[in-house]
């Protein structure tokens, strides 16, 4: 979202507040566009703008002044709308054999909020990557289980279910200690969980191919989704396209070990840029910065080897845009194809 929203003219800081800008009418209509044209590339599932819809953490731990649950509601309501009349349109030329995508509603990871801090395992800050690179990123249980106390209210997960969200997405995932308390959470929350028809996918961010972010194994956070009956789905996003390959072999291998291989596998890779999470400095001119693993590298390509080695959803994250989805579409579509022959 936040780089087809730069291309329509938002700002670097506006694209990521643009959750809590929706009453400003070219914020809304960009949203908006975005979300179409992510629809008309084709996709099967489109995510609301709802990651950076969080609460503020600060050393002290989780602000309440920031609670933001009516800015969920309300893009919520824009990615549904927005749904409503794509659906509309397609049937107007296809008629009524159209297949509705589902909504999914993005929610951050803890570490998404603390201020001075790069948030996925992809972005650099001078001073601070280090020193929250540690268990729970540094901050007591307590904490991180009252961030997401906010994010799955009752409240929340009914207007989500009332909105016709088929998934929660945990986002940039990237500690064991986080993984433990949302699942525990999800347990907790399993009566609400039902009555709104909802399941969850959680998608780890990974510095390496055996680590997440704050270098506990992905094996360890594997095998705690694979426990969990209300995670259906497990996987990995912003991170570098070059280790989703080993990681995915990780993935089905836990799983298989637990007796979980009825759990999807998800994965929606940044571009392998990296983020420099601070002010530019003198001849620095972009806050995206090529890397070798972003060389020789081709979304399709690596998709189609993916979904050949187990993967069930694909997409991206960070630098991907809708064009690339629309290429990513038409060559899964030609990989059936083929297969089917």
């Amino acid at each position: 979202m936040a780089t087809s929203l730069k291309k329509l003219g938002i700002s670097e800081v506006d694209t990521w507040n643009a959750p809590a800008l929706l009453h400003q009418p070219h914020v809304r209509k960009s949203v908006k566009k975005v979300h179409m044209d992510f629809l008309e590339s084709g996709v099967d599932i489109l995510s609301a703008n709802t990651y950076a819809a969080d609460y503020g953490i600060t050393e002290g731990g989780v602000d309440e002044n920031f609670k933001r649950t009516q800015w969920v509601f309300d893009n919520l309501d824009l990615a549904k709308e927005t749904i409503d009349e794509f659906v509309k349109s397609q049937k107007t030329l296809f008629g009524n054999e159209v297949q509705r995508p589902l909504l999914v509603m993005p929610i951050a990871s803890f570490a998404s909020g603390i201020i001075g801090r790069a948030s996925t395992a992809n972005r650099q800050q001078k001073d601070q990557d280090d020193y929250h690179r540690c268990e729970g990123y540094g901050f007591p249980a307590s904490d991180i289980r009252s961030y997401f106390e906010g994010r799955l209210n009752d409240d929340v997960l009914r207007y989500a279910g009332k909105t016709g969200v088929a998934m929660l997405a945990f986002e940039t995932i990237g500690d064991l200690l986080e993984v433990e308390i949302i699942c525990t959470m999800l347990e907790e929350k399993a009566g609400v969980l039902e009555e709104a028809g909802l399941s969850a996918w959680i998608a780890l961010t990974c510095g390496t191919a055996d680590s997440v972010d704050t270098g506990d194994s992905i094996a360890s956070c594997v095998e705690k989704m694979a426990k969990c009956p209300h995670v259906t789905c497990v996987g990995v996003n912003c991170t570098e396209p070059h280790l989703i390959t080993p990681i995915v072999g990780t993935m089905k291998n836990v799983l298989k070990e637990c007796g979980a291989e009825d759990k999807l596998i998800v994965v929606y890779p940044n571009s392998g840029e990296t983020y420099i999470s601070r002010e530019l400095m003198a001849g620095e001119t972009d806050h995206w910065v090529m890397t070798s693993a972003c060389q020789d590298w081709n979304l399709v390509d690596a998709a189609m080897g993916w979904v050949d080695s187990g993967v069930n959803i694909v997409g991206g994250c960070c630098r991907i845009d809708a064009a690339s989805i629309a290429g990513l579409v038409e060559g899964i579509r030609n990989h059936e194809i083929r297969h089917e022959d």
